[in-house]
This record gives C-alpha cells, sequence and structure tokens, in this order.
C-alpha cells in the first residue's frame, strides 16, 4: 500500500516494497495476488490503485544500504520478531506501527486492512510532503 501511495503522489522519489518473510515470496510465486489473506488488492482498488499485479520482493542488506530510509509498517512486536537485525540496528530505519489485520477473524478483516490503508496514506502523504 505505502509503495502504491507513495509513487503515486512522489514527483521526485521512488519507493519499493520488500517483504521479511521468505514463505510468502516462495510460496505464493512472489505475487501480491497469490497470497490468499490479501484483501489489500481489494481496499487499494477502492482508491482507484491497482496492486494486483504487484510482486512481493525479499529485502537484503544490499537494499538498506542503498537506500535513504527503511520504513517498517506493522505491530512493535511484531517488528522485534520479525524484522532482521541489520534493520532494527539501521540508524535508517522507522517504525509505522499499524494493527497486524492478518490476525484478525475474517470477518474483520476486510475492515482492519481498509483501516491500515486510509492510516498508511495519511502517514505516506505527510512523508511525501517532507521530502518530495
Amino acid at each position: 500500500m505505502a509503495e502504491a501511495f507513495f509513487n503515486r503522489l512522489s514527483k521526485r522519489n521512488r519507493a519499493t516494497s520488500c517483504g521479511v518473510d521468505p514463505y510468502y515470496v516462495k510460496h505464493y510465486n512472489a505475487k501480491v495476488a497469490n497470497y490468499p489473506k490479501s484483501k489489500v488488492i481489494k481496499v487499494m482498488m477502492k482508491r482507484g490503485i491497482d496492486v494486483s499485479g504487484n510482486r512481493i520482493k525479499m529485502v537484503n542488506k544490499r537494499m538498506v544500504e542503498d537506500t535513504d530510509i527503511v520504513i517498517a509498517i506493522m505491530s512493535k512486536n511484531r517488528a522485534m520478531k520479525d524484522l532482521p537485525k541489520y534493520i532494527l540496528n539501521s540508524p535508517k530505519f522507522r517504525l509505522w506501527q499499524i494493527e497486524d489485520a492478518n490476525a484478525r477473524h475474517a470477518s474483520s478483516m476486510y475492515e482492519a486492512q481498509s483501516r491500515n490503508r486510509d492510516k498508511i496514506y495519511v502517514l505516506v502523504k505527510k512523508r511525501v510532503k517532507e521530502i518530495g
């Protein structure tokens, strides 16, 4: 979501979204559309953005070294558990906390993803205003 919003709003900079769990990349053929719990495609379409063709990329040390900032968008507990030490220890690291929509029951997952989408949009819009 953040990558799509940022790349749509920013005229000077680009964002790349990455995952930290190799299971999802391998098991779902690295395609967002193949991830069965993903309501992201549907909630983003409500904002007029098609992310169905996006691919899940694995973060690596080189990416962290080559970027200006690393923003993890997840709960603090999940960040401390799932993020590699090279991200957690990087001075470039920032955490934008959101609820873990995938941990919710299926009936409320869509609503949680919608809330996350709206919160991410506000955070991205603020960031784009700061850096362009």
